[in-house]
């Protein structure tokens, strides 16, 4: 009988060290039963290098610059991970960025939803990245700067994070129950006046909560 407790003893305690471990390595996984609604870690784009950039490009996504600029957000890839990239580094002088990638339209139900992602910053000298919700944008270029656009709390990298992503948290769609919401990710810089950090963008999930 002591052998059986034993033997039992040891295995729930191998199998509690495995489920522990297993939750560690991924900081952005889901729970398997959240119904997820958004997914998007840009592993199927292709990329690009450097000052070699290859723009976001995915159905249904906004990828625009609406600043004096035209450069837009890229896909890079550093230790065979992919994400999306911004810095007005790359930018010409006197251009100024307003450079927007825009999830696909999202209808929501009545019941309870979330957002998270992932952001890190390079070489921060400015806190350049915003991210927004509209419920009336149409999904045009044109349409941005007349849409309704309300900021969301999330935690985004700056000066303490450089070079480490860091996930926003789970933060509340609650008060878009029942509408058609698009998520914008605004990147405002100005290489002339020394505004470049990089951001990264990552693991970005819409999801019931």
């Amino acid at each position: 009988m002591k052998t059986n407790i034993l033997k039992y003893t040891l295995l729930s305690a191998i199998a509690l060290i495995a489920f522990t471990s297993c939750i560690a390595e991924d900081d952005y996984a889901l729970p398997t039963y959240k119904k997820v609604v958004l997914s998007e870690n840009f592993e199927s784009s292709q990329h690009g290098s450097g000052s070699n950039e290859i723009p976001v490009n995915l159905e249904g996504w906004v990828n625009v610059n609406l600043g004096t600029g035209t450069r837009l957000w890229s896909v890079k890839q550093y230790d065979n991970n992919k994400f999306a990239e911004f810095s007005s580094f790359y930018s010409v002088t006197p251009e100024v960025d307003e450079s927007w990638l825009i999830t696909p339209e999202i209808n929501l139900l009545d019941t309870s939803y979330a957002i998270s992602f992932s952001t890190q910053a390079r070489f921060h000298n400015y806190d350049n990245l915003s991210v927004l919700v509209s419920t009336d944008y149409d999904g045009t270029p044109e349409g941005i700067s007349t849409a309704t656009w309300e900021p969301l709390e999330a935690f985004i990298s700056g000066a303490g994070q450089n070079d480490v992503f860091t996930s926003s948290g789970v933060i509340s769609l609650d008060i878009y129950r029942n509408s058609t919401i698009r998520i914008g990710f605004k990147y405002v810089g100005n290489k002339g006046a020394n505004q470049t950090t990089t951001y990264q963008l990552d693991n970005i999930a819409i999801f019931e909560n």
